[in-house]
């Protein structure tokens, strides 16, 4: 005798459709949705996974991406606190092994700032340069290594070079008065005592009354009158 009844052949398909159904049903989803997701469902159980997926992946990368500026964090400070004969070789390898990171930009920093302190400018300036065109104008870095640059080009006494980085730092809010300064220093330097004064005055005349470039105005006039008096 068959167990297999039209009834329970009946019971048994309305089974497995109602797994789907029942659920559709229960979410008050309109006919349409309903007709939608039936038509689709290997296609929207696909797109499901993928979604589920993606943020599975994007939580794990975000992890690494913590993880590896941890490091480079610790890597950096392990390295600053080498003695001088070993702290470029350290420095390296931060900048090798983290080079994207923002700890990694530092490393780079500091070995330029290694080259100055060595009086190897021509270096430093190589480094900051490549530095510099590796970053864009709104980064926090730099106007840091513009200065740095500048510095090494007027230490090389490569005074247009030095002028031309000076004439931008001049620019950049904060750096106004550093800028100004360096730019009537270099012609002091070159005993252009007149183009070092018009420099000067013309920061006097852009800081205005602003209560923030007080100091800096009074540092300013005082080398303007020094300069008036060697006339």
């Amino acid at each position: 005798m068959s167990h297999e009844s039209a009834y329970n052949k009946r019971l048994t398909a309305e089974t497995k459709m109602d797994k789907v159904e029942g659920v559709l049903d229960h979410l008050n989803l309109s006919p349409k949705v309903i007709e939608f997701i039936r038509a689709n469902n290997r296609a929207l159980l696909f797109a499901i996974i993928v979604f589920i997926a993606a943020i599975v992946f994007w939580s794990f990368y975000g992890s690494y991406k913590d993880r590896v500026r941890e490091e480079a964090a610790s890597a950096l400070s392990q390295a600053m606190l080498q003695e001088s004969s070993l702290r470029s070789d350290a420095l390296s390898k931060v900048t090798e092994q983290y080079g994207s990171t923002t700890s990694g930009l530092w490393a780079k920093v500091e070995l330029a700032h290694l080259d100055m302190q060595k009086s190897d400018y021509e270096q430093a300036a190589v480094k900051y340069g490549a530095l510099l065109s590796s970053l864009g104008a709104n980064d926090q870095l730099y106007p840091l290594v513009l200065f740095g640059l500048a510095q090494a080009f007027e230490a090389s006494e490569k005074y247009p070079d030095a002028g031309r980085n000076y004439d931008l730092l001049k620019e950049i809010d904060g750096y106004k008065h550093v800028g100004y300064m360096s730019l009537g220093r270099l012609e002091e330097a070159q005993h252009n005592d007149d183009k070092a004064i018009a420099i000067y005055n013309n920061f006097i005349l852009t800081a205005g009354d602003d209560p923030s470039f007080a100091q800096s105005r009074a540092e300013v006039l005082s080398r303007i009158a020094m300069l008036k008096a060697k006339q």
